[in-house]
């Protein structure tokens, strides 16, 4: 990370954020697998977080982002597991509650972070923009040729 620390004072203009972001995208790309959230890093950047959003839904940047959020989904999934591991039988009703549901919460953070492998109501939807179906009625037609 460089140019941090000299640009403290004010929010970056979009310009400037996505010189700063584009620099550092490596780094940004890590801490989204490392479950860092977007506001964290925006704060961290001096950016508004609108604009790191545009930045990394950028056509060029937009798979390395899922390639980073699958990496933080794994890695909640594994913490998931681990709370559930945690589990021991002489512990009480309310630290076994707690860890399910912490659990819970984990696994629902991976969903969030990929749909496509976590969320069991997903469906993949198809870009239907380019297939039109014109239906016309059999009587349309003979009105026309008339």
């Amino acid at each position: 990370m460089h140019d941090l620390k000299e640009i403290k004072k004010k929010e970056l203009s979009k310009a400037d954020s996505f010189t700063l972001l584009s620099n550092n995208l490596e780094y940004v790309l890590n801490q989204i697998s490392n479950n860092k959230s977007y506001a964290t890093l925006a704060k961290e950047f001096n950016v508004n977080v609108a604009n790191l959003c545009f930045f990394l839904n950028q056509d060029e940047i937009r798979e390395k982002k899922e390639v980073a959020l699958q990496i933080a989904s794994y890695h909640q999934i594994d913490e998931a597991r681990q709370y559930l591991e945690s589990i021991q039988a002489d512990d009480t009703n309310a630290s076994v509650r707690k860890k399910s549901e912490l659990s819970q919460f984990s696994t629902y953070l991976a969903k969030v972070k990929n749909r496509k492998e976590f969320d069991l109501n997903y469906k993949e939807q198809s870009d239907n923009n380019n297939q039109q179906i014109v239906i016309i009625p059999a009587n349309f037609t003979k009105q026309i040729d008339k």
